[in-house]
């Protein structure tokens, strides 16, 4: 007992001196992860990181992917964590290159805009675009085969893709192709590689059916509005969580665009505004505040928006086509007052991207022919 007892207090120095050492350790490590947050221009190249994990390469992958998420909350407003975002993404998707989830948020936010009413124009839009790019030519290497993916994109016939074992889910994550796809067509502009894309979404058992059905609709000689609107609505509902008022909204929209497919709907002013004023019951009306948060890239909400966008932009060119076939020596009525005081109109729509002396309207650009959206009075 005697020595028992001398045992005991032989550990409590030890376990102290233990205790004190660790939360020193752990206090300096806070201090680095907050250090690389502040200071990310002074991150570890993937080969020193890799060193510095000394063998537990995937702890250290969630420990970057940590900090990355908390980099891009502190860098939010202004799209700043674009400019160290991608060497972030590159160290955590080196230390585990199956780790899916970093890849998405770097679709999702490389290429787009901090004007998020536009495509993004800045200075480094080669560079931001090129980041991307390899980093889904790593996705797809990592997560897809590339023989089935090939196959599939020479394969015209979309019901063997669907139907034919051999096509059958060439990538890990219908994810995969499925953001690749929006990358090509809203910022490379590609809509045949869109397509390719959305046929090996289409392969997946995986895909959601609206996702699945995106492949059907890119091959369709249907408009670009109503091909921007459904993807707007399936990427709404990919990012919506479980009965989510966003996710029930865009179900319901996706409701209404079958009915408008198949002329069991009409597109007129009562539906555009029912659509409105449901859409500003469920979306709060953006303050300085929630505007990050409702716009982010990676939020239901924001595609949501731009899928009304879309279906309100969709009735404006009908009736528009409408004026110019009654007026044919005019290209456009250039704005939707005009529509609405000749009676081709009987609702003007107003997009949800309003603030105190500015929002989001609707008009006819030139450079496109056809009405679309810009910021202005």
């Amino acid at each position: 007992m005697k020595m028992k007892w001398i045992l005991y207090l032989l550990l409590i120095p030890i376990s102290i001196g233990f205790f004190d050492n660790n939360n020193q350790n752990y206090s300096k490590s806070q201090e680095i992860q907050a250090n690389i947050i502040k200071h990310p221009e002074r991150l570890p190249t993937p080969e020193a990181a890799r060193l510095g994990s000394f063998g537990f390469a995937n702890m250290s992958a969630d420990m970057y992917w940590l900090r990355a998420v908390q980099y891009i909350g502190s860098n939010v407003v202004e799209s700043d964590y674009k400019k160290y975002l991608y060497e972030m993404i590159e160290i955590i998707t080196e230390l585990n290159p199956y780790f899916e989830s970093p890849y998405i948020i770097g679709q999702l936010l490389l290429p787009s805009s901090k004007d998020s009413f536009d495509d993004y124009s800045g200075k480094n839009i080669t560079e931001d675009m090129l980041e991307a790019q390899a980093l889904w030519q790593k996705w797809v290497k990592n997560f897809c085969d590339l023989n089935k993916v090939d196959a599939i994109i020479n394969e015209p016939d979309l019901w063997k893709i669907t139907t034919q074992a051999a096509y059958q889910n060439p990538c890990q994550s219908y994810k995969i192709p499925y953001y690749l796809a929006y990358v090509y067509y809203f910022y490379l502009k590609e809509p045949e590689n869109a397509a390719s894309y959305y046929k090996v979404v289409a392969a997946q058992s995986d895909a959601p059916q609206g996702a699945k059905i995106l492949a059907g609709i890119m091959q369709w000689r249907s408009g670009e509005r109503e091909k921007s609107l459904f993807m707007f609505l399936s990427l709404a509902q990919s990012l919506a969580t479980k009965g989510e008022t966003c996710g029930l909204l865009t179900s319901d929209l996706e409701r209404v665009y079958y009915g408008l497919w198949d002329w069991s709907i009409t597109l007129n002013g009562q539906l555009i505004r029912d659509i409105e004023n449901a859409r500003d019951r469920l979306i709060p009306k953006l303050t300085e505040e929630n505007e990050n948060e409702i716009l982010d890239d990676t939020q239901c909400s924001n595609y949501l928006i731009k899928a009304i966008r879309e279906l309100n932009l969709l009735y404006i060119q009908i009736a528009d086509d409408r004026y110019v076939k009654d007026n044919p020596t005019e290209v456009s009525a250039m704005n939707t007052q005009a529509l609405f005081e000749n009676w081709y109109i009987n609702f003007i729509p107003t997009d949800h991207q309003q603030y105190e002396n500015q929002g989001i309207v609707y008009r006819y650009n030139d450079e496109i022919g056809r009405f679309d959206f810009e910021m202005g009075n």
